[in-house]
Order: C-alpha cells, then structure tokens, then sequence
C-alpha cells in the first residue's frame, strides 16, 4: 500500500485505523502485534522525522516477532504473477476435478439408463473353476493366432455340451486383456439370468463397455442418451444395434468375445445381428454348441474355415490334468490318504472316460468326493454313468427323504425363475411348507447356514456371487445349462406344475410373514420377490381349480390383500414402497390376466366398473396387457365399453397402443367409440401411431378415426407417424388422403 489516493479511499470507505507495511502480509497468520513504523503509513510522501521514535517503537515488538518467524525464515511476498500462476494451476486442477465428477456422474446415468447385465459375474466363476492351463492349446492353435494377427477376422468355436466352452471364453478374454493395442468387449449368455438371454441385453453390455473406452466411442452413446430425453425414454433394439455400430466403427482395432450362444432366447435375431457384424471391422470370437441353426447360418457369415469344433484330444488333455490336481489337492480326496492304485483308477475312469466333456467329470469327482468309504468308492467306479443324463438321474434319485420335497421344488423355482434368486430367498422357499402338515412359513425351518441350501441338491445347483450397484449379492443358480435341459425334460419341471408349486409357495410365504412394511422387509427377504412374482406363476398355475381357490382367498382377505399391495403393485412395479392398494381386487387379477380368480370374483359380486389404479379400470388394465379372455369376460359381466379415465382414457386406447388387434376389435364390436378423446395420447389413433402398429391404425381408419384431427404432442397423425419414423404407417395415411400440409404441433408440417 504505497498509494496515500488508495489509502484514503479505504479508510474513509471501511474506517480503517491503519494499514500494516512491515510484517510481510504475515498479520493473519500468527498471533502477534505487527511491529509498525509510524513514518511510513500509506503515504507517497513519507516522514522520514518520526523514523527515529518508529524505529525504538518497533523494537518494542522485535523481541515477540522473533520467537514466531525466525529472521532467516521470514521471506518476501511471492510476486503477484507468481499469486497469479498459483491461482491458475489451482484452478485447472479444481477444474478438471469437476470435469472428472461431472463424467463419472454422466457415465453413472447412462449406466443405469441402460442397465447392462455384468459379464464378469460368469467370467470369475469361469476363473474359480479353471484349472491352471487349461485352454494354452487353443491360444497356441494356429487358427487362434492366425485370428489374433487379423488374417482371420472370425471364429465360431464349437463342441458339445459340458466340453468347457465358457472357461476357454474365459482363457481368450485373460490373454487379449493383456494387450494394450486393442479394445476387447465381452458377453455371456446365460441360461440361469433372464437378462443375459436376449440381444437387447447384449447390445446394452456391449455399448456400456464401449463408452468407456472415452473419445468418439463415449459421444455416440451421450448422443444415443440425449436423443432419449436425457434417459428418460429407453432405446430400442434397432437404436442400440446402429449406436454400436457407429461405436466399433469409431473406436480402435475392437475384439469381440461372445459366449454360449446356444443359451440366447432369441437365435433367429441373434445370427441376424452376428451377420451384420461380421461385415465390420470388428473381430469376433463366439462359441457355443453345433445346434441346427447355428451350423447353417453362422458359415455363411464367418465362412466354413473359421467354423472350428473343439479338439476333443486337446480337451481330454486339460480334462486329465484337472482330474489329477482335484485328487492331489482337494480335501475330500487327499485327506483320506487313498492307495495311488485307487487314484491312478479314479484318474483313469474319469480322465479318460470324459469323452471331452469337463462338465461330466467334475460330477463323478463331486460324487466320490462325497463317499465315505473305500467301498462306496470302489462301488462307485464299477458304475460311472455313461452321460450326463444318465448322472443327473442320479442325483435326483440320491436326494435324501428328507430333502426330497423341498430339494424339486427349489428346482422348480430355479428352472422357471424370471430373475435369478438370492441364497437368502432360496433358503426361505425351503422354510415354507406346502406338501405336508403342517403346512406354512416360519423361522424353524429356516437353515441354520445358507450354503448348506447346496445339500440339498448336491452338484446340481451352484451358489454365484455377483457384483450389483448395491454391492456382492450371492445367487443361488443351477450349476449348468444341460441341467436344466434335463430337468425340463422331466414331466415335474414343466411350466404347468412348477407354476402351481412356486405360486402356492409364495402366496402361502406372504399369508404367514408379519408386522410393519419395515419389518417385513427387514426379517422376510423373499417378501419383495414373492410379491411381485406370485401372479406371473398364478396364470400358468391357473388349469388348477385348486390354486384359483387359494388366488381368490388370499385376493379377498383384507389383510394378505394389503399386505401385498404394500410390497409391490404391478401398475406401479416401479415404486419400492407402493404404498395401500389403489384399486379393488377384481382390478389386480384382471390387469394380471387371471381369467379363473377374475370368474370367480365376478360371481361372488365384485364390481366389473370400479374405478381406481393407473389404468382407471379393470377393463382399461386387461386391454392394455393383452387379456383377451378377461376382456371378453369383463364385457359379458356388463363392463363400461367407453368408461372413461385412467392413463389412457379408454380401454380402446390403450389396446390400440399395445397394438393388441383382437381386444380392438373385440372392443369395437362392442360399440367402443373409436373418435372418444383423453388420456395420454388424445384418442385411439394417435395411440396406435405412437404404438406403431399397421393392422391396428388401418382397423381404426376403417371404422371411421379422423386422421386430420388436431390433437397429440405433435398436432396431427401424420406428423406423429413421421416423428416415430414409421415409413408404413406414413405410406397408409397418405394412401387414405391425410393433408400433408395440414399444421402440426409448433406450427409445422409433416413435410
């Protein structure tokens, strides 16, 4: 402060008494008086007169000064540009630390926006039973490395079921994950997780693994979300398909990895796609069993050579080398200190009687581990089950007693589960008692540890922990595809009476479970999935008179009734916490489709045009889920064909938007008024378009919907046609004279 115009300016302004010169701008740091020399005071003219008192004034202080900053300590005021470039290089790092929380923030919400299934769940527990080597043959094969180095650009490796398919997957994905040149993507189907069976589901793995390789990659999918309302509306199949296209086609050399493509639900749309594919430039790698549709589909898209079966020697060789450690090195086998005659005979029955399926080997291992004599085992060698049929037989008939009931019911639900379950689940299907007196939930049934659950079903089902947003969860998954395919084989596991068994089960779960919402969803872990599980096994279940009468009893007590209304309301699956029901009975079974409880309902007087829930009424929610039969039922009861409210405003439109074709003509044989107005998209029209289905808006136009008709989010049908990229419907309104010049919303045109 040299400057007595700036002085004054402050003082006057913020009564200032004085302004330190002499303590370096260390005033603030330490608690000291500042050692001041009257004579220099702001001022451009200084008094050299006073220095003399000023100098015997600041001595007075020197003393104090001293002890907090040595003099050899005390240094000069950085230099302002130097301030200044501190400031700078502060607030880049400040910047790029915001940067850096706003792309995590970013790459969270598109995570869960697309909510891709976790590969690497079936990649560990690949990596948990893989033993040390098994697999080198293949990375050493010439087609490997001829694909490696690009000279091939595709492979299909093939083999039977149990050859090990998905640990050599895994083998692949460990050695490119090792080189840096290239980006490396990989998928799992899974026949024991719903969401890694479809090709939406791999395309949403596959486009998340991409992003984050950042750069170009990233802004396609950022494109790809604010293109969806930020998130707020979710791609579809075709959208996802071209947005990784464009994401392989801007990233690095890209390989691909794709496992047991045998256990995708959907085959005909899975080799559409891989076909695409293999004309770009990534490079893929994809097994799975030789089925019919694979072995003429997949060679016309990668070509005959790069079609490779699994070498059958090379797999005996891995099989072998596995046998051999088991027998060293697991408990079971080393703690029992056998004769090597009776090893060399275990290793070579089940080394060389694999026949080049791992999965066969390791259940006669599991099975000898499992004897608690030399005899047992000896007996056990003389009778080796020739195939995995044969074993899984096997295991079923050696279920103990005791387990029995319990042990096929598991099972059942674990065939036919829509989501995999947790082990706490499982241990809570086996503490509810349907077959016998007395019958029930309660706590004493429960196991006292959760991983004995596997004694139950011994080597035929696995516990899988998997990684979630909430952290580790353990599942409890049958241990392989061909397990299932046997059971489903069994007249027991078919969908009609596993349907009965899991549905009773969880009705008979949630009448016997108590207390506060909290409380129940503390102490009752299967309450959320019983909930909102029961009526999906309920219709199956429902050629059983016996399981409409439980559906209709626990539907009309008050107290089940709002207990699971409580935990879960399928018109509003979304919310964790529902809250009281919305809607009467009738309304629940019919938007679930349950034509016999809806029947029995009905007669016992419940009202067929009760208002209430999201879809207004029990008309409005079966035509929207496609009930034909409870619809058909619901108009013979003198259901309100016109009723208004709901989402839609009117059954008819909500039909019309689910394009259910015979419900829209069901209901306009029944005199629905195809011109009626609300709900969400004006009328049944404009519904239909937004659905995008053909046959229905041509249905409605015949019977007499005004095409030209102001209303919708985008002012007329055309328009909204054209918006929804729907080039038939677009072609049909024209070919039925809609006014291309008519005004839309904001005061556009179709054109």
């Amino acid at each position: 402060m040299k400057d007595a115009f700036a002085r004054d300016k402050l003082a006057a302004s913020m009564d200032v008494l004085c302004f330190e010169m002499e303590a370096a701008g260390l005033m603030n740091h330490f608690p000291c008086l500042v050692i001041r020399g009257i004579c220099d005071y702001s001022d451009s003219h200084k008094n050299k007169e006073w220095q003399g008192f000023a100098a015997m004034m600041a001595a007075a202080y020197a003393k104090d000064l001293l002890r907090q900053i040595p003099p050899g300590k005390v240094e000069a005021e950085k230099p302002i540009s130097e301030v200044l470039s501190s400031i700078e290089s502060t607030g880049n790092e400040t910047k790029h630390a915001v940067m850096s929380m706003a792309s995590d923030h970013h790459l969270t919400r598109i995570e869960r926006w697309l909510s891709p299934p976790d590969y690497s769940t079936n990649a560990n527990l690949a990596r948990e039973r893989r033993h040390p080597g098994t697999g080198t043959w293949l990375l050493n094969s010439p087609a490997f490395q001829e694909w490696k180095l690009g000279s091939r650009q595709h492979l299909w490796l093939h083999g039977l079921a149990g050859s090990g398919k998905t640990i050599l997957s895994t083998t692949i994905l460990d050695h490119l994950q090792q080189i840096d040149s290239h980006t490396t993507l990989a998928f799992f189907f899974d026949f024991s997780d719903p969401r890694k069976q479809k090709v939406e589901n791999l395309l949403r793995s596959l486009a998340v693994q991409l992003y984050h390789t950042g750069n170009e990659a990233a802004n396609r999918l950022s494109s790809l979300f604010t293109a969806h309302d930020d998130g707020r509306r979710q791609p579809d199949t075709n959208a996802l398909s071209a947005c990784v296209d464009t994401m392989i086609q801007t990233a690095r050399r890209v390989f691909i990895i794709i496992d047991a493509l045998d256990e995708c639900t959907a085959r005909e749309e899975l080799l559409q796609w891989l076909k695409h594919l293999a004309s770009r430039k990534a490079q893929l790698i994809v097994t799975g069993r030789p089925e019919v549709e694979f072995q003429s589909a997949i060679p016309r898209s990668f070509d005959e050579h790069n079609c490779i079966l699994l070498d059958k020697q090379a797999v005996n060789t891995d099989i072998c080398a596995y046998v051999e450690a088991t027998l060293e090195q697991k408990p079971d086998f080393a703690d029992k200190k056998l004769s090597p005659s009776i090893l060399e005979e275990m290793h070579d029955k089940i080394g060389n009687g694999a026949d080049g399926m791992f999965r066969w080997a390791a259940c006669q291992l599991e099975t000898l581990a499992r004897c608690l004599t030399l005899a047992a085992i000896e007996k056990a060698l003389k009778s080796l089950p020739n195939n995995l049929n044969e074993t899984y037989y096997r295991m079923l008939e050696d279920i103990p007693s005791e387990y029995r009931h319990d042990a096929l019911r598991l099972l059942q639900f674990l065939v036919h589960t829509k989501r995999p379950l947790t082990l706490v689940e499982a241990v809570e299907v086996i503490a509810t008692e349907i077959n016998q007196e007395p019958r029930g939930f309660t706590v004493k049934r429960r196991l006292f540890q959760a991983v004995d659950i596997l004694r139950y079903c011994p080597s035929l089902v696995i516990i899988a922990k998997v990684t979630k947003y909430a952290g580790t969860v353990e599942e409890l998954h049958l241990a392989h595809f061909s397990v299932k395919e046997y059971l489903l084989e069994q007249a027991q596991f078919n969908l009609e009476n596993a349907s009965i068994a899991i549905s009773k089960t969880c009705l008979t779960y949630l009448t016997d479970i108590g207390g506060s919402d909290s409380t129940i969803r503390r102490d009752f872990p299967m309450a959320r999935y019983a909930a909102e599980s029961w009526m999906d096994y309920a219709v199956s279940a429902e050629t059983s008179e016996d399981t409409i009468r439980i559906t209709v009893g626990f539907l009309r007590d008050k107290t089940t009734f709002q207990r699971w209304c409580r935990l879960y309301q399928a018109d509003r699956w979304w919310a964790d916490e529902p809250g009281p029901p919305r809607a009467p009975t009738l309304y629940y079974a019919c938007l679930s489709g349950l034509a016999g409880a809806a029947r029995d309902l009905a007669i016992e007087g419940a009202d067929v045009n009760a208002p209430g829930g999201e879809y207004g009424n029990a008309l409005q929610a079966a035509s929207f889920k496609g009930n034909l039969k409870v619809v058909q039922l619901l108009l013979d009861k003198g259901a309100d064909v016109n009723a208004p409210g709901g989402a839609y405003g009117n059954a008819l439109q909500a039909a019309s938007h689910n394009g259910n074709l015979g419900i829209v003509q069901l209901l306009l044989d029944k005199g629905a008024d195809v011109k009626a107005q609300g709900g969400e998209y004006g009328n049944a029209l404009y519904a239909a378009l937004y659905g995008g289905n053909v046959k229905v808006v041509q249905l409605l136009l015949d019977k007499g919907a005004d095409m030209n008709a102001q209303g919708g989010a985008f002012g007329n049908a055309l328009q909204a046609a054209s918006h929804e990229d729907n080039l038939g419907i677009v072609q049909l309104l024209l070919d039925k004279g809609a006014d291309v010049n008519a005004q839309g919303g904001g005061a556009t045109t179709a054109r």
